[in-house]
């Protein structure tokens, strides 16, 4: 399966509201870090679409000639009222229109979107990793407890699914609480097209937050921790099947869900109580 990886940007926020980190020089030299671990990391296509008008392809000439990397440049970041999420759904949008890379591709395309400026160290375990039966119609985010924010550091979703999101862009409002991460989770919830599923691999992400300016540090790879991701990932996708089905999981896909998520559970408490009196993972 080839996948297009969209890293959204703004290299000038330019008094943007609910944004800490506004250095332009260091969140231009986040964004070619990203962009650079991308280009030597995987051999995906990728669109960077940034919407303050800051060019930044012909930085230092650090990106020769690349056919698989392609640079959207606009100004349009002027909806300062509606705040950065709206934003990052104009982001999305252009890109959808104007990169030849992605309009190239089918509607049912996967696009993984990624917040530029971040490093996802695992994306290609990511990628290529994905639950039974998990088909070519399915998003994966990372969820809150219930339901109501999915995380928009990383999206995999086909191409089609972000029109979608697009279609109820004027209901993202910053400064009514109604943010980029409440919409895209309205639309998988809402949705009888999409199935959802959490990520196979939980992703480890480096980098710094533009709203807090809180610093993403990837965590330290373990098997109880990924055992505790497992019970997590399995939890949420029977909870979200449970509240908001819309016929994604057939019964025996429950079942077999079911038995791996108490397997998994029974044997994360074992190593709990094991870890508690000392006896593993010293």
């Amino acid at each position: 399966m080839q996948y297009i990886i969209l890293l959204t940007g703004c290299v000038n926020p330019d008094g943007m509201p609910f944004t800490t980190l506004t250095d332009v020089s260091v969140r231009e030299k986040q964004y070619i870090e990203a962009i650079n671990f991308y280009l030597h990391n995987t051999d995906f296509p990728i669109v960077f679409a940034e919407n303050s008008g800051t060019d930044i392809s012909k930085s230092n000439n650090l990106f020769p000639d690349n056919k698989r990397l392609e640079f959207l440049s606009y100004k349009g970041n002027i909806h300062k009222n509606k705040g950065k999420g709206y934003g990052e759904a104009e982001i999305i949008n252009y890109a959808l229109i104007h990169s030849h890379i992605i309009t190239s591709k089918s509607n049912d395309c996967p696009i993984i979107k990624i917040t530029g400026r971040l490093i996802v160290k695992n994306i290609i375990d990511i990628a290529y990793n994905r639950f039974i039966h998990q088909n070519s119609k399915s998003i994966s985010v990372s969820y809150n407890s219930d339901f109501s924010f999915a995380d928009s550091r990383i999206i995999i979703a086909p191409k089609d699914f972000y029109h979608l999101v697009i279609k109820h862009k004027e209901e993202i409002n910053d400064f009514n609480h109604q943010y980029f991460e409440n919409i895209l989770s309205k639309c998988i919830m809402h949705s009888s097209t999409y199935h959802y599923y959490p990520f196979y691999y939980e992703p480890q992400i480096t980098g710094q937050s533009g709203t807090t300016g809180e610093k993403y540090v990837s965590y330290e790879s373990s098997f109880n921790r990924r055992l505790s991701y497992m019970v997590y990932a399995l939890k949420k996708l029977l909870l979200f099947d449970k509240r908001f089905s819309n016929y994604k999981l057939k019964v025996y896909e429950k079942i077999t869900y079911c038995i791996y998520f108490y397997s998994l559970k029974g044997l994360n408490i074992i190593i709990y109580q094991a870890k508690s009196f000392g006896y593993l993972f010293k």
